[in-house]
């Protein structure tokens, strides 16, 4: 049948079988001198005979569509936490379940065997089979394996089908009960989008699929299969499947592989006709009163209580430590970075990678990393240890040294990360003052020789340089508190070494004294935040208590590897740092200059602003707006911001907008 005569006769039907020609012709869009010969073409078949023939149903049934599959059976990952507890297909959009808005819209057309595929929370999707009468279908293979998976599992079904996703929103209806040939609907873009994208066409059939692409028709998951096509496509399915690799596949990508045995036409959509939620967000964006379906959901889930097991129940209060989140790329000025980045040096290393260095452990009698460090700062190797970042040493020295009960002793204001880490332990924190004058921070040593003694705390945390407000301690300060608390542990948490001159002698503190261990990392100065090493130095005579807790692995060799890189190019680092310290001086005495604002001198890399009578969280959304991120912290009542330094434009950018803040915004 050829696909005029089909248009013909299948509006014939659909107008109860009576042949009007203004009907016909608003139906198919064809001229009337045109559909006066197509009808007299199918009534010289005897297809027709004022309406259509039992000769001309037993033709048009060839293209009546058997059933709908529906594929429900995944996890909905890009709208966790809500897919968590309910199946995309089971929202709530404008008044209705987005998957039974589907299958009132197939029966409407006249499709009653629908047959759904379910997998992950299987079990809510039962009721459409009492109140639709739908075929469900379980696809056991969906927590590993893709779509494909679902359509494998009800292929006993494809044969002259709709494929249909449970989270489509059709504002119209789109079915029919008779369909001329296989077809894949699509939606268009202009700008740049990660869909399967048509990049050739043969004629009305798509030649040519990729992922990813702008101004471009992509697909969107509906899409019909004709008997033919479905006989192709289930011979391939039966004969490829049994591999992995494949079971793996978006049916999209399987289909590419066999695009041109697999022919197919493009159906174009506009956002008027269907609209596709990847996310919560875009289902929102449609439907704002999807928020009040979000929330109940969320909020009902919550009073959910799950027994755990009871070596588990003493953790239930206990929140963990988070760093700031961020997608964002650039004015990255909250998490002390070291954007002006590492020694080129380092990114050689990559180019002499070998398959070896990815899938051997490192088990050599010695560590190379160790001797150098030893080599670099005249530190016997026994002294020195290695851990993948400052943070995780930080967490290991907790572990070991604390038991519930103890306490600890950190500073006020300082990382919130040494608190947290207590209480995981089920410890006390206390507090010693960072005390300031007219333009620094300084720490009270007398404060925390006080406080020492009267809550005689396992660990004694001190920052040097200080997070977050720069300031450092001499040497002669650390030992006297070391010597006047011999049964506390001293963590001297050195992150921020090298971005000032060392007035610390690490090696003579280390030899001297059981009770002090410090700690650095190659994220910070090194710039190499990525690679994730921490190293530090502690007497030899207790390393091995400490090394109880360390890695049972050494890190990765590639990242040891750009370590050492690292502290072999002097020259880069001395030009960087001079640049940062340039920068940071002008940006410092930039803000200084502005009324009611303190910039604060720094030892590090970044510099704390306080601004008096301000609303510093109304300062850190419009830096944001900006694409600037800072952080800020609480000084004793005050908020005050914490500003890491990068490239002179960008602290350019980030002073402009503080000034036009505090001069016209705090009038």
């Amino acid at each position: 049948m050829k696909v005029e005569e089909f248009n013909v006769l299948y509006a014939i039907h659909k107008n109860n079988g009576e042949i009007v020609k203004e009907d016909i012709a608003v139906k198919t869009g064809y001229e009337g001198y045109r559909i006066k010969t197509i009808v007299e073409e199918l009534t010289k078949k005897g297809w027709l005979n004022n309406r259509i023939t039992e000769l001309g149903y037993k033709n048009l049934n060839e293209y009546k569509v058997d059933n709908a599959i529906i594929m429900a059976a995944g996890f909905g990952l890009r709208s966790l936490p809500l897919s968590r507890f309910v199946p995309k297909g089971l929202y709530e959009v404008k008044g209705e379940k987005l998957i039974e808005r589907q299958i009132k819209q197939l029966i409407e057309a006249g499709i009653s065997e629908i047959v759904v595929v379910v997998g992950y929370l299987k079990e809510q999707f039962r009721f459409l089979e009492e109140k639709y009468g739908v075929i469900i279908v379980e696809n056991d293979d969906y927590y590993r394996y893709n779509n494909i998976s679902s359509l494998y599992a009800a292929k006993d079904y494809i044969k002259n089908s709709f494929i249909c996703c449970s989270d489509n929103y059709f504002n119209v209806n789109v079915f029919e009960e008779y369909v001329y040939d296989s077809y894949y609907s699509c939606k268009y873009t202009e700008e740049y989008a990660e869909e399967y994208c048509v990049t050739a066409m043969n004629g009305d059939y798509i030649a040519e699929i990729h992922k990813g692409g702008s101004h471009a028709w992509y697909t969107i998951g509906e899409a019909f299969f004709s008997k033919s096509f479905s006989k192709t496509f289930l011979k391939y399915l039966e004969l490829e499947y049994g591999s992995s690799e494949m079971k793996k596949m978006l049916w999209d990508d399987f289909h590419i592989q066999h695009i041109e045995e697999l022919p197919i036409l493009l159906v174009k959509y506009s956002d008027e006709v269907v609209q596709e939620f990847d996310t919560v967000g875009d289902v929102i964006a449609f439907d704002p009163n999807f928020v009040k379906f979000r929330d109940t959901v969320l909020a009902e889930n919550s009073k959910v209580k799950i027994k755990v097991p009871d070596i588990f129940e003493k953790y239930g209060d206990i929140e963990r430590y988070n760093s700031m989140i961020t997608d964002q790329h650039t004015g990255r000025l909250h998490l002390n970075e070291n954007t002006f980045g590492p020694s080129p040096k380092c990114l050689d290393v990559l180019k002499s990678v070998q398959l070896q260095d990815l899938y051997e452990y490192d088990m050599a009698s010695k560590d190379f990393l160790v001797e150098e460090i030893s080599s670099f700062f005249s530190i016997p190797e026994d002294d020195i240890y290695i851990h993948n970042g400052s943070a995780e040493l930080i967490k290991s020295v907790f572990s070991i040294a604390l038991e519930r009960s103890n306490c600890i002793l950190t500073s006020n204001p300082g990382w919130s990360y040494y608190a947290s880490l207590a209480r995981e332990k089920f410890c006390d924190a206390y507090y010693y003052d960072i005390l300031k004058d007219d333009y620094s921070y300084y720490v009270d040593v007398e404060d925390i020789l006080k406080k020492a003694e009267k809550y005689n705390p396992k660990i004694i945390v001190i920052t040097s340089p200080h997070n977050p407000t720069g300031c450092k301690i001499d040497g002669k300060a650390i030992e006297l508190i070391v010597k006047e608390n011999p049964e506390s542990l001293i963590l001297l948490d050195e992150a921020y070494w090298g971005f000032s001159e060392e007035d610390i002698d690490v090696r003579r503190l280390v030899e001297s004294y059981s009770n002090i261990i410090i700690s650095r990392t190659f994220s910070k100065y090194y710039g190499l935040a990525n690679m994730r090493v921490g190293f530090g130095f502690c007497n030899s005579k207790v390393k091995h208590i400490f090394g109880l807790d360390l890695p049972l692995f050494r890190e990765s060799s590639i990242s040891r590897k750009m370590a050492v890189e690292a502290m072999h190019d002097k020259v880069y680092y001395e030009e960087m740092n001079r640049e940062l310290n340039r920068v940071k001086t002008w940006f410092i005495d930039s803000l200084n200059r502005l009324p009611n604002v303190r910039a604060f001198q720094s030892e590090c890399n970044f510099a704390a602003v306080r601004i008096e009578r301000a609303d510093m969280k109304q300062l850190k959304d419009r830096l944001w707006e900006n694409g600037l991120l800072i952080r800020l912290f609480e000084d004793r009542g005050e908020v005050v911001a914490r500003i890491s330094i990068a490239q002179k434009d960008i602290m350019e950018k980030t002073a402009h907008i503080i000034k036009k803040y505090v001069l016209n915004e705090m009038r």
